[in-house]
């Protein structure tokens, strides 16, 4: 038997790794976790969730100037993979900016819903977090910066290497769990790095609703020697929380050292860590 078959018109359109990625930013929902705290007109187009994506896309894929994000769209097929794209240039740099600047007061909301949404698909494990600090240096002359609320500000201060440079600083936790990073902000230049972290942990804990997973006792923090402060480990002991970083050796730790000793408590040697990771001890 013979079967007559109609003609079909196919065409081939090339999206690269938007193959992996579309899926993972549709199950985290970044575009509705956007739309959530950046809505627009009714009239509008197309939403600020959807720019937010696509320029997350063009991030991951082949990132560019944001004025040539048309271009990527047209290469990628992106009117192909987003029916409410009718046509590349839509995605104008105008328009990103528009969805960077909505994005920017909300964006540690979003960020916690992100964190929070990514833990639930991908089972991310929060227990044991590792806090650091960096500074971003500047070279150049530059204006005097007004000072806006909520805005980090350039100003000059010492970075790892001792130089008096202008700088912003960056705060960041990461997950043990594959050194996901979970929390991130960015902060003026002059902050003293030992007073970020009990407030960015706090802010991360309230935002991506930490305690929906997990009870702050089970969460271990861990940073380097600007970390335990006094003032820090008062602030983590109130809070039930755990932390390990270096400290200099005081005449209260040595009692405390003495009275465990007295009680004839023994070292212990904790099970050697991955490579990168020093022998850990504790009593």
């Amino acid at each position: 038997m013979s079967i007559e078959l109609q003609e079909v018109e196919f065409e081939t359109r090339t999206i690269g790794p938007l193959v992996l990625t579309t899926p993972v930013l549709q199950r985290l929902g970044l575009r509705e976790i956007v739309n959530r705290h950046c809505p627009v007109a009714e009239q509008a187009d197309l939403d600020h969730g959807l720019v937010a994506e696509v320029v997350t896309q063009s991030r991951l894929s082949d990132p560019g100037a944001l004025y040539d994000l048309p271009g990527w769209a047209e290469r990628y097929a992106i009117p192909a993979l987003y029916p409410e794209v009718e046509r590349a240039g839509q995605l104008n740099d105008d328009r990103a900016g528009r969805m960077l600047d909505a994005i920017y007061d909300q964006r540690a909301h979003i960020w916690g819903d992100l964190v929070a949404s990514a833990t639930q698909a991908y089972q991310v494990e929060l227990r044991r977090l590792h806090a650091d600090t960096m500074s971003m240096t500047f070279a150049g002359l530059f204006a005097d910066q007004a000072k806006v609320e909520g805005v980090p500000h350039l100003e000059v201060g010492y970075n790892p290497a001792g130089e008096w440079l202008q700088q912003l600083k960056l705060f960041a936790l990461a997950s043990g769990d594959g050194g996901l990073p979970v929390w991130f902000d960015t902060l003026d230049g002059g902050t003293a790095d030992s007073t970020t972290y009990a407030p960015q942990f706090a802010s991360f804990a309230e935002q991506a609703r930490l305690a929906n997973f997990l009870p702050l006792e089970e969460v271990i923090l861990i940073g380097d020697r600007k970390m335990p402060t006094e003032e820090n480990q008062l602030t983590w002991l109130r809070l039930g929380l755990s932390y390990i970083g270096p400290v200099t050796l005081q005449e209260h730790h040595r009692q405390t050292l003495q009275a465990l000793l007295a009680a004839e408590q023994k070292w212990e040697k904790l099970p050697k860590a991955p490579r990168r990771n020093k022998l850990s001890i504790c009593v």
